[in-house]
């Protein structure tokens, strides 16, 4: 379940600091559409900044860089503020989405007390609300308590993908597949709903097996999810990834990869969708030339469910280049961003 030398190599790359913002306000709050009812709608979405994922506190995940924003000195009185700002916030939305850098259900993240205050807080302002987890927080006792408040709840999962090895020695999650089943067999039984967040193209493996995984992991997880979301790596500070990214040895995938995954998995029995973090940007997916209507066409037809005019796109485009680069990357021990390797190489950099 855990590569030992893997999760010390990504704690080591962590900084020891302490981060110094105000505890008492969130990380960020901002709004944004999504469809957790089935419908594209004005969403708030929340960051709390908290004492960090309980992960975090032995490793991270290799591409995870939310222990950035934790404080450890956070009491149940700075989480008390946090939720009265967010609830100021709303200006009439009806959906909230919550994150934490952790798990909303780690009592050692988020007290009973303060979960309590905060489904007490928007039980009659909100209608639906997003939260997430790791598995091992999904209890039966845990989901009893949570649904006295009858508020209309999804929890998302980062499974990452569903192939073990992935799992351990690209993504270093520190669980595994049947972990999530059985979380998710567990929230099924209680009729609560749920997201799952699957990655494209972690570290150590080729572009065009990373398609190829989330395909299939997209297909392992339908049924037990009421959507999947296909999240494109995105390079956060002081992570593995980052440390690769940086020396030329990853490059995030592209635009073309988000889009072939999303098109071979809208027919696997669940909602399937992806707004991606940085998208066209050096540190999130994208392609070699800038394509804007190609990141509106995928965010769209997420919000849509409808992937027509993706898929027309899509298929109109000359992608030659692009399967002969992915298909030489595919033979390469490295995911190289030759560019960038390119440039370390002309400066002389020395690699370590």
């Amino acid at each position: 379940m855990i590569n030992r030398d893997l999760a010390l190599f990504v704690k080591n790359l962590m900084p020891e600091f302490e981060n110094s913002k105000d505890p008492n306000k969130p990380v960020s709050i901002w709004k944004e559409l999504d469809r957790l009812r089935g419908f594209p709608e004005k969403t708030v979405v929340c960051i709390f900044r908290t004492n960090g994922c309980a992960w975090y506190k032995f490793s991270s995940c290799s591409m995870c860089g939310y222990f950035n924003d934790v404080s450890s000195g956070i009491i149940d009185e700075n989480l008390f503020k946090q939720i009265d700002i967010l609830k100021s916030s709303l200006n009439g939305a009806k959906v909230l989405k919550i994150f934490t850098s952790g798990s909303f259900l780690d009592p050692r993240e988020i007290p009973k007390n303060v979960r309590d205050y905060f489904f007490e807080s928007f039980k009659d302002s909100v209608d639906k609300i997003l939260i997430e987890s790791r598995t091992e927080f999904i209890k039966q006792e845990t989901l009893d308590d949570i649904k006295r408040h009858k508020i209309p709840l999804r929890i998302a999962i980062g499974l990452e993908s569903a192939n073990d090895y992935i799992i351990k020695y690209s993504v270093n999650k520190g669980t595994n597949f049947n972990k999530f089943l059985s979380a998710a067999k567990l929230l099924r039984a209680n009729n609560l709903e749920l997201r799952t967040y699957l990655i494209l193209k972690p570290p150590f493996i080729s572009e065009k097996m990373a398609i190829s995984d989330v395909i299939s992991s997209v297909r392992a997880v339908a049924g037990y999810s009421n959507d999947v979301s296909i999240n494109p790596m995105n390079i956060q500070k002081n992570t593995m990834v980052e440390a690769l990214w940086k020396r030329g040895l990853y490059r995030p995938p592209r635009l073309f990869s988000l889009a072939e995954s999303l098109l071979k998995s809208r027919d696997s029995g669940t909602e399937v969708l992806s707004y991606p973090t940085g998208g066209n940007r050096d540190r999130g997916v994208h392609n070699d030339e800038f394509d804007g209507k190609l990141l509106d066409l995928i965010v769209r037809s997420s919000l849509n469910q409808d992937f027509n005019e993706l898929d027309e796109y899509y298929n109109s485009i000359d992608k030659s280049k692009y399967y002969m680069e992915i298909d030489l990357e595919d033979r390469m021990i490295f995911q190289s961003d030759y560019k960038k390797l390119v440039s370390h190489l002309s400066e002389s950099v020395m690699f370590y």
